[in-house]
């Protein structure tokens, strides 16, 4: 919570428990998002209260400013003591974020709503919960600005002051045909700029990026950042226009994707709730499975240490002293690569068909990282080895090289591979290619040392 919001705080409190009308004036300076904040610092109680004696376009900014989890706990909560005002509320809200409400709500509180709104707004909502989840339809807003392309630069300026208030952004209008099929693109500055008697055709930039109603969220946003744009027009299959996706709502996917991708990354299935508000056997669930195979995983460790044990390799005893050490490292070679890998994929800066590229290049860092540790090691088994000097270094020092070698070559393609059969690469989670290194390299240490020492 912002300084400012926590000094407010008691007043606000104060206030909603003696007099709540003097909370217009004590919050009508405050950001939405520090509204938010305050909504979320107070009790449900207090928090539906602030909610009720705020203005409704007040209200409605606050709402659409709050994480999911408490907008919906106050929202529901509101609208089943005062549905006519909940309505009211998201009829004032951005269309995106109400619809983004109203899928979290329960069917039948859910039906109650949609009634009480008017026809169309009750029909722009469930047009796009009809879109699937993390789709281009379900997150755009159908609050744009179409003009027709007709019109003179005069003529679509008044429009766009007529209608402004009800809409998302004014700073990007598109050009329409008598279907709705999107024809081209026009800033603000365009329309201010040109001859009031030209016509949008003459102005309008035709070579428009547009995104389908059903291609993933994930590729919207890198197309925003590709393409610089302040807002992403999406259409239907007949190419018109259904909606806008803004970059505020780019910055929201960026941040989820990447959250989910950490998440995988360190073997946890993604959280649909905050850390603090995930439920205790939820985090199990979502934690557990993971270990417990590469836990499982792991047990192999022990068979390939029993198997080597009982073998006939001189110096066995002092070679185990150098496991931890030399597993470790290709692990950690493994996992920095996989790291490097999985970004790259996520960006789109790697492609699928990059895999003999990615490899080769790994090839060559991968040597080269195992021959600087394998100095290294080389060292250390310098220090503790006195018997059979010659043998005991070159086989800690070779180990190594062919480890981390290997665990970059692992950690870069396993996430390839992935891709290739359309899985997650962030599935090829640091743990799971550290693991998968451990096993693999120490099997390659004793090989070696049986090498030079057998």
């Amino acid at each position: 919570m912002e300084t400012t919001t926590r000094l407010i705080l008691p007043e606000v409190i104060e206030a909603l428990q003696t007099s709540p009308e003097d909370l217009v004036g004590l919050t009508e300076e405050l950001h939405p998002a520090d509204l938010a904040d305050l909504a979320a610092a107070l009790s449900p109680e207090l928090a539906q209260k602030l909610l009720t004696v705020l203005p409704v376009d007040v209200g409605a900014r606050l709402l659409e400013n709050l994480d999911e989890e408490h907008r919906s706990k106050l929202f529901a909560n509101l609208a089943t003591k005062e549905l006519d005002k909940a309505a009211a509320l998201t009829d004032e809200m951005a269309h995106d974020d109400r619809a983004d409400l109203y899928a979290t709500l329960g069917e039948d509180l859910r039906a109650e709503l949609l009634e009480a709104l008017g026809e169309e707004e009750s029909r722009d909502i469930r047009q796009l919960l009809s879109y699937p989840e993390d789709s281009a339809g379900a997150i755009m807003t159908t609050d744009f600005v179409a003009l027709p392309a007709h019109v003179t630069t005069q003529e679509a300026i008044n429009l766009i002051r007529q209608n402004a208030s009800d809409k998302e952004t004014i700073y990007q209008a598109y050009a329409v045909d008598q279907n709705g099929t999107l024809l081209g693109v026009v800033s603000l500055r365009d329309l201010v700029v040109s001859p009031a008697d030209r016509t949008i055709a003459q102005i309008m930039n035709p070579n428009i990026v547009s995104a389908p109603v059903d291609v993933d969220q994930e590729e919207v946003a890198r197309l925003i950042a590709k393409y610089d744009l302040l807002a992403l027009p999406v259409v239907d299959r007949h190419h018109r226009i259904a909606g806008i996706i803004t970059i505020d709502d780019a910055i929201d996917v960026v941040q989820e994707e990447a959250t989910e991708d950490v998440q995988r990354m360190g073997g946890v299935e993604p959280l649909e709730t905050p850390y603090l508000s995930t439920p205790f056997w939820h985090l199990i669930r979502k934690r557990a499975p993971w270990l417990v195979v590469l836990f499982v995983a792991g047990l192999a460790t022990r068979n390939v240490l029993e198997h080597f044990s009982q073998s006939q390799i001189p110096g066995i005893t002092k070679l185990l002293w150098f496991v931890p050490l030399i597993v470790a490292s290709g692990g950690n070679s493994g996992s920095q690569s996989a790291t490097l890998v999985i970004r790259a994929l996520s960006l789109g800066r790697l492609e699928s068909t990059d895999v003999r590229k990615v490899l080769l290049r790994e090839l060559t860092v991968g040597l080269s990282l195992g021959f600087i540790l394998g100095v290294v090691g080389l060292g250390s088994a310098a220090v503790w080895e006195t018997t059979r000097f010659l043998p005991m270094v070159l086989s800690v020092g070779c180990a190594v090289v062919c480890v981390v070698t290997w665990g970059a070559l692992v950690g870069a393609g396993v996430p390839l591979f992935m891709v290739r059969l359309g899985i997650d690469p962030a599935v090829a989670s640091n743990p799971f290619i550290s693991s998968l290194c451990d096993i693999t390299g120490l099997i390659l240490y004793m090989e070696v040392a049986q090498l030079f020492l057998g």
